[in-house]
């Protein structure tokens, strides 16, 4: 995948004045300058996020075609289709982004840019079987690299078409083709995202079973054509689907992981099911034991595994800071001990935040590309109230549509504490435009919006943002109090 590291002087320079514009909220300035770069350089994922950032941040209310959401006409479709065709993919991908240019949510122009990034990774795929002898390493190499690069442009296009809510077959289009891709971790979060909104989608629920069957037979070694073979397999085997029974019990859970344990061929799905029941009846010593074993035999490689190892370990500091507050809330705040459980609870406190900050940068680390990583990293710096590190973490965060209100509500307040207003009152108000409806998160950043104005001594500004609060929620914050109390002076 390409970065800016690879362009020529001149190219880098487009891309830095690129990220200034952005910044600035020059989004014509943008589009005009990443346009003709992505189109040339079609590998460059960075600079087709923060394109797309910029197209819907020039029209964040067209969401559509006539302006329903997810919808559009991509205009050159048949030619698109005859470009592919003809092995134009370079071509095909510039026809889809200029549809994208006025309608940067639209279903078909984004399917045709799947469609061309797969015509792409295709192209790749057939260099890599063609090219398997040493002497070919360069070659394999490269094509390992575009393939990676136009995989991940497919599944962005997936990812902006299944934004919409409306359509309801685009995150099972995702999923599946994060299966096909063999992407299986990310596959299994998309299904079991379905299954949260929709409990009886039996199709998500196959498919959320197969995706960790596929997960654990990659992560083992396995090789086979699909789930349904290896339980064919097993069968004839005489044996019976070693998928364990829900309601088996821990204890017999805990004997078939040390028994397969023992005999050398490691029973992953036992031990995952052992490590989710202690998880959720809050055995953390238990689970944080199985879930460390489990990542163990993935030779500490399953980003899935990793960050349930992280947040069981941060689930247990969570529950001994509320013991300690507990314990110091019965207390008079002069008794002794209560200054002693002070002290340990603010150094439970610091070490929370210091094992999620290292956790949050770890995962960075092994994923610098993953922007819902560098989110959550920003959002841990800004936690520790590292607030000018978080800053360029968040400006990447923001290119991701799964986080981008979030990354700019966060943005704002790193710019208010690093006393930046006029910063903080830009992005908070970009941010708040990119919401139609009134939920929790458009509340807090309009909420922080109307604290910046009245930091700039800009009280009529200040207030026009509380009372779009008030409207929808008398009870928010001290919203009431502050709106109130302006008819009475």
């Amino acid at each position: 995948m390409k970065t800016e590291k690879d362009f020529s002087p001149a190219k880098r320079a487009v891309y830095l004045k690129s990220l200034s514009a952005l910044e600035l909220g020059n989004f014509d300035l943008v589009i005009s300058l990443l346009g003709p770069l992505v189109a040339d350089e079609p590998e460059f994922l960075a600079g087709r996020r923060l394109l797309r950032e910029a197209e819907i941040g020039r029209s964040p209310a067209k969401s559509g075609f006539l302006g329903l959401s997810g919808g559009g006409l991509s205009l050159g479709r048949g030619k698109i289709k005859k470009l592919i065709e003809s092995g134009d993919w370079k071509g095909a991908m510039g026809m889809a982004e200029k549809a994208l240019e006025t309608n940067p949510r639209g279903g078909p122009a984004n399917k045709d840019l799947f469609d061309a990034a797969e015509a792409a990774a295709e192209t790749a795929r057939k260099e890599l079987k063609g090219a398997s002898d040493e002497g070919a390493k360069g070659k394999i190499d490269q094509a390992q690299k575009q393939l990676r690069a136009f995989e991940a442009i497919a599944r962005f296009a997936l990812e902006t078409i299944a934004l919409d809510p409306k359509n309801t077959s685009a995150p099972h289009e995702l999923g599946d083709y994060l299966m096909r891709i063999e992407e299986y971790d990310e596959a299994s979060k998309i299904f079991e995202e379905i299954l949260r909104k929709k409990p009886m989608d039996l199709e998500a629920r196959d498919k959320s079973k197969e995706s960790a069957a596929r997960r654990s037979m990659k992560r083992g070694g396995i090789e086979t054509s699909s789930f349904a073979q290896l339980v064919k397999q097993r069968q004839d085997a005489g044996g019976e689907d070693k998928v364990v029974s829900i309601d088996e019990s821990p204890e017999e859970l805990a004997r078939l992981v040390y028994e397969a344990h023992q005999a050398g061929a490691p029973d992953r799905e036992a031990a995952r099911k052992l490590a989710d029941i202690y998880f959720n009846t809050e055995d953390y010593d238990n689970a944080l034991e199985y879930y460390r074993y489990l990542s163990a035999l993935a030779n500490e490689t399953d980003p899935g595994l990793l960050r349930k190892v992280s947040d069981v370990e941060a689930r247990k500091l969570s529950r001994a800071i509320r013991e300690k507050e507990k314990q110091l809330s019965a207390l008079e705040p002069t008794d002794e001990k209560a200054v002693a459980l002070q002290t340990e609870l603010d150094e439970l406190s610091k070490g929370k935040i210091e094992q999620m900050l290292a956790e949050a940068r770890k995962r960075v680390e092994r994923n610098p590309t993953d922007l819902q990583y560098r989110f959550e990293l920003g959002e841990q710096l800004v936690l520790a109230g590292q607030h000018k590190e978080a800053i360029p973490e968040l400006q990447k965060a923001r290119s991701n549509p799964n986080s981008r209100t979030r990354a700019l509500n966060m943005l704002g307040k790193c710019y208010t504490e690093r006393n930046m207003l006029d910063l903080a009152a830009k992005t908070l108000t970009d941010a708040a435009s990119e919401i139609p409806g009134m939920d929790g998160t458009k509340k807090d950043i309009l909420y922080n919006l109307g604290l910046v104005y009245q930091r700039m001594e800009k009280p009529e500004k200040s207030l026009e943002c509380m009372k779009e609060i008030y409207e929808v929620d008398y009870e928010y914050r001290d919203v009431a109090a502050r709106v109130e109390a302006s008819y009475t002076n």
